[in-house]
């Protein structure tokens, strides 16, 4: 198999516990090994493995040890340990102490001053320890003091949502297995990270937390543990004992690096010594000072040092707070810079993490430095390790470590430079973005998103400078210039943050106010749809006076915005208007998206066409991601429509294999969502396929459906987890009364009245009235199936006032009002009837018999 047939991991879907497992395979354990290893029945390693053939396209055992390989060689997933490519010095006692630790408690923290190698440490344990499961690295160093840590913890663990609901759904995600976190950097964000450790520590039986900080975190079962500076040289004269302590051992490991045949002698060893001694044993400090070893002699740092490091010298000794030290050394560091150089660096703390150099280029080249200066000078800062590197996906990231980024930006405030600096990063983030959207609807789908990804954190860096602007110009450019283009990146929870904040000022004038009603219709469809329709309504009032493409996108998302409430026929004209609109002006993006909304609104059958004709026109178009929304698409309508349901494990195979090669978690997880609905109805399929192709296609059909309702409630149940994560709260319903369903086979009837109540609440919250209705026609089946017979008839009679059933797909059970009126008699029914006819949805859920406490939710 070819390396493309892996990828990514989070963006296949592989949750934590899967990576523990497949590590572990990649090791060729057996799974009764792994079983004992993880603490496991051997059954559910089994179910694990099934899920990593499943989620990474391979076909047995030899496939995932391939994969796992891969993996290794360098497609680390996000949150997997980076390997430094710098050698690992001394710590010897050090590592043997916090092995026991780890072993024996789970929460660890390494504190000590900046530069003393907490981040090495913790890395070099994580990648040694074998006792605990693989760790995952949450890196907060990119943010600064005030922000949020769960935005952090929620990256690197491959978990999306609005903010307010972070927390819940990192706690979720730790609560199934054993995981063990590196948490790193936390001194600036003390108070806020601790909380949340708290939290999850209190509510998690197997969580282990290696956290790195300047001080105690002051947490409950905390272990502190401090990091001391390197052992300096016992003997300053001796050769030998200089390489044979920490401090020297690195600083001759350093300058070497730095100057090839370096070597620490009989002529340079009491030098190097007080070096190493004059700079604390602290590993930053000193790695800085060997790179200089390309410029100046030992004894030559050592009289700079005593011009430079007085203040370092003096102020260290008995001080409990070292941060003066490592300051004292990046004030050297910076001082023997030019000034074009001092400027430069500075420039590059607007940085919250990696960059490649043509961004720097792009961003760091405004007066008084031009693009031939940053060629000159960007060599030097690498030269004398004030930038570091790496190699990542073929190309060469560079950073600032965070001590030296902080450092510089400092000195950049203290120039008044900083909020030009800041300005022209944003500035160019905001609008790279948005010049890439042509790419992402097809001309280059995989390296559009593939560059989202790597620049998400220049981006929220960017969207908190424009929110923090009086003016929203800048902030509307970027979320409206993306427009209905945020279908192929993905309607995030925080994607909702950031129009909560710039819904409360008006939107603009003219044409930008118009394509932030457009892209407030589009995004809030899948939050609110009445109020996603009022701002549909608003465009389509504006784009009355101006042009064909302006009417037809109006015409678009007031469709598309209305078939989730109850003018799904005026949805349906406007969307034929557009597509007609679209196909005259050649817009065959917006023809083919049209066209796709088109489908979901008629019924089953007649979308079908509409539906497989968009998906023919994304595919000619490279929009990979929009095609696989299509053929989901047409698998659901088949499904509930019980038409040509032979033709889905196609569309869904092909749907699998689209989202898998473009990185689009979501488009797989719907293709599983409805493999799973397609399993869990699969009786009724047959029954449907045997008139038409006979008992032998309809065994056949058995066999591929057939399955136990525990095993498809808990499939039901991995995909809520999901589509929560992610923020799609209308699948979110979809998986909630797929596990009603399955329960009520069962017999487990009140599980399934409070997996449909549930749904139902949410799909309140969205206002889609189709599904609000099923949920109440589902929850009527439980009513009945356990004799409440007239509230059963209320929640239909709630049901039709919203939705009128009409035998269509989305009425699970069509003779049950006749089965209910027989059983009350036709008065009682129709008096129950008209009553919940009369009674608002949320009261029907909310009513006796359902004791769930809370009222309509609207977001996660």
């Amino acid at each position: 198999m070819g390396a493309d047939v892996f990828p990514d991991l989070r963006e296949s879907g592989v949750t934590p516990r899967e990576v523990e497992i497949l590590w572990l395979v990649g090791d060729r354990l057996q799974n009764q090994e792994i079983a004992a290893r993880l603490r496991l029945s051997e059954r559910t390693v089994e179910s694990h493995v099934s899920s990593l053939l499943r989620k990474l396209g391979g076909s047995n055992r030899l496939a995932l040890i391939d994969a796992a390989t891969r993996f290794r060689a360098g497609r680390e997933p996000r949150g997997v340990l980076p390997r430094p490519l710098s050698s690992f010095v001394g710590r010897a006692g050090e590592i043997g102490d916090l092995r026991r630790l780890l072993d024996a408690h789970r929460m660890v923290t390494l504190t000590g001053p900046a530069g003393t190698g907490k981040t090495r440490l913790a890395l070099h344990l994580a990648h040694a320890v074998t006792t605990l499961p693989p760790a995952v690295l949450i890196d907060l160093a990119p943010l600064t003091p005030g922000d949020p840590v769960e935005r952090a913890f929620a990256d690197s663990l491959g978990i999306a949502g609005e903010e307010h609901r972070l927390r819940a759904l990192i706690r979720e995600t730790l609560a199934d297995g054993r995981h063990w976190l590196v948490v790193d950097n936390c001194e600036h964000v003390t108070a806020p990270v601790a909380a949340l450790l708290a939290d999850l520590l209190a509510t998690t039986d197997h969580l282990h937390v290696l956290a790195t900080s300047h001080g105690a975190l002051h947490l409950a079962g905390e272990v502190v543990y401090e990091i001391p500076p390197l052992p300096l040289p016992a003997e300053i004269d001796d050769p030998a004992a200089v390489l044979g302590s920490g401090a020297g051992r690195l600083f001759a490991d350093r300058a070497a690096a730095a100057s090839p045949g370096f070597e620490i002698t009989a002529a340079n060893a009491r030098q190097v010594a007080m070096i190493c001694d004059r700079l604390d044993g602290l590993p930053l400090a000193i790695e800085l000072a060997a790179a200089r070893i390309r410029f100046f002699t030992p004894d030559e740092l050592l009289t700079r040092l005593d011009d430079r490091f007085a203040l370092l010298t003096d102020g260290a000794r008995g001080s409990p707070n070292r941060h003066r030290t490592l300051e004292e050394a990046l004030t050297w560091s910076y001082e023997l810079l030019a000034e074009d150089e001092k400027l430069l660096l500075e420039r590059c703390s607007v940085f919250p993490g990696g960059f490649d150099y043509d961004t720097a280029a792009q961003v760091l080249s405004h007066p008084p430095l031009d693009s031939a200066d940053l060629l000159r000078i960007f060599s030097r800062l690498l030269d004398r390790s004030l930038i570091s590197s790496r190699r990542r996906d073929g190309t060469t990231e560079y950073r600032l470590l965070d001590s030296v980024r902080q450092f510089a930006h400092r000195r950049l405030l203290a120039r008044g430079a900083a909020e030009t600096a800041r300005e022209q990063h944003a500035r160019h983030h905001l609008r790279r973005a948005v010049a890439g959207v042509p790419d992402l609807r097809g001309r280059d789908q995989v390296a559009a998103l593939r560059w989202i990804e790597h620049h998400s954190a220049d981006l929220r860096v960017a969207l908190r400078w424009a929110l923090g602007l009086d003016d929203t110009t800048a902030a509307w450019e970027f979320i409206a210039g993306f427009g209905t283009a945020w279908e192929v990146v993905g309607c995030n929870g925080e994607l909702f943050d950031w129009l909560d904040i710039l819904l409360k000022r008006p939107l603009p004038d003219g044409d930008l106010g118009f394509r932030a009603a457009i892209t407030c219709a589009v995004v809030l469809c899948y939050q609110d749809a009445e109020r996603a329709r009022e701002f549909a309504e608003h465009a389509h009032r504006m784009a009355a006076g101006g042009t064909d493409h302006d009417r037809a996108l109006a015409l678009l998302t007031l469709g598309w915005t209305k078939q989730y409430g109850k003018q799904r026929a005026d949805s349906s004209e406007h969307l034929v208007r557009a597509v007609e609109l679209f196909a005259r002006l050649g817009d065959d993006w917006h023809h083919a998206l049209a066209l796709s909304n088109y489908g979901t609104v008629t019924d089953a059958r007649t979308g079908l066409a509409p539906l497989a004709h968009a998906a023919e026109l994304f595919g000619r178009l490279g929009d990979h991601v929009k095609r696989a929304n299509c053929l989901n698409q047409m698998a659901i309508r088949a499904i509930e429509g019980r038409t040509r349901l032979e033709e889905v494990p196609g569309w869904l195979a092909e749907s699998t294999r689209l989202a898998r090669g473009s990185g689009n978690n979501h488009e797989r997880l719907h293709a599983e969502l409805y493999q799973a609905t397609l399993d869990q109805q699969g009786g009724e399929h047959t029954t449907a396929t045997i008139g038409r192709h006979g008992a032998e296609h309809a065994t056949a059909a058995v066999g591929r459906h057939s399955g136990e309702h525990a095993t498809v409630q808990t499939r039901f149940g991995g995909l809520l987890a999901e589509f929560r994560r992610i923020g799609d709260l209308r699948c979110a319903v979809r998986c909630l009364l797929g596990m009603g369903r399955a329960a009520l086979s069962d017999g487990e009837h009140a599980s399934a009245r409070r997996h449909f109540a549930e749904g139902t609440r949410i799909a309140i919250g969205l206002g889609d009235v189709r599904i609000i209705a099923l949920g109440l026609r589902l929850l009527a089946g439980a009513d009945h199936a356990t004799g409440h017979f007239e509230r059963a008839a209320a929640l239909l009679g709630a049901a039709e006032r919203l939705d009128p059933a009409t035998g269509d797909d989305l009425v699970p059970d069509p003779g049950l009002p006749a089965a209910l009126r027989d059983r009350l008699g036709p008065a009682v029914f129709d008096s129950a009837f008209a009553a919940g006819y009369r009674t608002p949805p949320a009261g029907q859920v909310e009513g006796p018999g359902f004791p769930l406490g809370v009222g309509v939710v609207k977001h996660y």
